[in-house]
């Protein structure tokens, strides 16, 4: 038997351009008929020119990217199983690197909130940055501040550079490869606690970096298209909102009866009104100016559809009590127009009663049938029926009391229960006026008043 030995040679070549290493390890020999065998690891520095030292920045990025690498100098020196541990890795590293650098990206990516943000992670617990120790070393919360682009994995316990791992990802880098000197800041994780420091000023320095930052700035930006119409969904919601306030400001000087016009314009209560709340409001003073929607013509459309959504709710509300009663009289405006108020009396289940006025409705002639074919159209448009109703009540006037021809005696016709009672308020003025006729200081005072309103008018 021959005792194995083992020799160890190194080779060096030098050049003018720079200086290449080779060692050669592991030259073994074995007796019997096994052959020879020579593996050689070969492990190559880039080329520096002294004359160009501006390359000294890309030979310290790749020495400090190697220094995260496995060394593999003797393999006589390992166990079988590390062995195959290292072919199995090097097996690996051979698979990965015929994928596309987004797939890589992918793969190194965890599913925690910390590598899906839309923002880099800041590991600010201690906690997390207790278990990045490397060689009684670990991550500082400093780093972060000083280099915003950082960003934390929780799982892998390294740092990465958000913008170049988004650009990359996204496939929006100029570059459609990916340099192996970025790997530990894109793909693979930073965990050079000890270099730290000086290979995170190295990274920011570099083109590829600022490139990263810029494009992905300009993704982030909203096109053209979208600042339009993000700048008319904003104007949509404010003139919405000072549509809003103006039937606001309407609907509380009807509620209080006061009048929305004025002398002029300007000086009218709406408009006043509307100044006031522009003191919240900002947006209401380009609104006031524009009088786009303060028009006469809009202003008393918005009326009507307020006047028109108020006797919604009245008509809902008899319509759950069931029975109601009519009450009608006629009246002369000042433009001499002869209309007919029409009332509706109804009482709910605490037996509490309700006087509702559906509105004015202009007359064309002044005969029973008119004003019954008003008050059924109204009652129609209303969704009430006629034979719901179980009292009425009018002023003596024939045209309404008559009980062979008048309103009261066609509304019977049509429902017997709809029992006709004489209008307390007018018995009350026929009442009044019967006494004052017995008094002739009264009378006389009367008379005067009358003769005056018919002198202005």
């Amino acid at each position: 038997m021959r005792s194995s030995s083992q020799v160890k040679s190194t080779t060096r070549s030098v050049s003018t351009e720079g200086i290449a290493l080779t060692d050669l390890t592991d030259l073994s020999t074995s007796s019997g008929d096994e052959a020879l065998e020579a593996p050689f690891v070969t492990q190559t520095t880039p080329l520096v020119n002294p004359l160009h030292l501006s390359n000294t920045n890309n030979l310290l990025e790749n020495n400090d990217e190697s220094e995260n690498r496995p060394e593999i100098f003797d393999n006589s020196d390992r166990s079988p199983n590390e062995n195959n541990q290292i072919s199995s890795t090097q097996t690996t590293n051979l698979s990965t690197s015929n994928l596309s650098t987004q797939s890589v990206i992918l793969m190194s990516k965890c599913d925690l909130y910390c590598c899906n943000s839309s923002t880099p992670y800041h590991s600010v617990r201690d906690d997390e940055l207790v278990l990045t120790i490397i060689d009684k070393r670990s991550c500082q919360k400093q780093w972060f501040l000083d280099h915003t682009w950082l960003t934390f994995c929780k799982v892998k316990k390294k740092v990465f550079c958000y913008p170049c791992r988004v650009a990359f990802e996204r496939e929006i880098h100029p570059n459609t490869t990916l340099h192996p000197t970025y790997r530990s800041f894109v793909t693979e994780g930073f965990c050079d606690w000890k270099n730290a420091r000086s290979r995170f000023k190295l990274h920011e320095s570099t083109k590829t970096h600022a490139t990263s930052i810029y494009v992905v700035d300009q993704q982030t930006k909203p096109t053209i298209t979208a600042q339009l119409i993000s700048a008319t969904k904003r104007q949509q919601e404010q003139r919405r909102k000072a549509l809003s306030i103006q039937i606001s400001c309407i609907v509380y000087l009807l509620r209080q009866g006061l009048a929305l016009r004025g002398h002029s314009d300007i000086e009218s209560n709406l408009i006043q009104l509307l100044k006031l709340r522009s003191i919240d409001n900002d947006f209401l003073t380009e609104w006031i100016n524009d009088k786009k929607y303060l028009s006469h013509d809009i202003i008393n459309e918005l009326c009507k559809e307020i006047y028109l959504l108020i006797i919604r709710d009245i008509v809902t509300e008899i319509s759950n009590r069931k029975w109601f009663s009519l009450i009608c009289d006629e009246t002369c405006d000042e433009s001499t127009l002869e209309q007919l108020c029409i009332d509706i009396r109804s009482v709910d289940d605490n037996y509490e009663i309700f006087e509702d006025i559906l509105g004015l409705y202009e007359l064309s002639r002044q005969d029973a049938p008119t004003i019954v074919e008003a008050i059924r159209d109204v009652l129609t448009r209303c969704g009430l029926n006629v034979l719901d109703c179980r009292g009425q009540g009018y002023d003596g006037a024939s045209n309404m009391s008559g009980i062979y021809g008048g309103v009261s005696a066609l509304i019977l016709n049509q429902q017997p229960k709809a029992m006709y009672v004489h209008c307390i308020a007018h018995c009350l003025d026929l009442a009044v006026h019967d006494l004052t006729n017995q008094c002739a200081t009264i009378s006389t005072c009367i008379s005067f008043v009358k003769e005056i309103i018919d002198f202005v008018r």
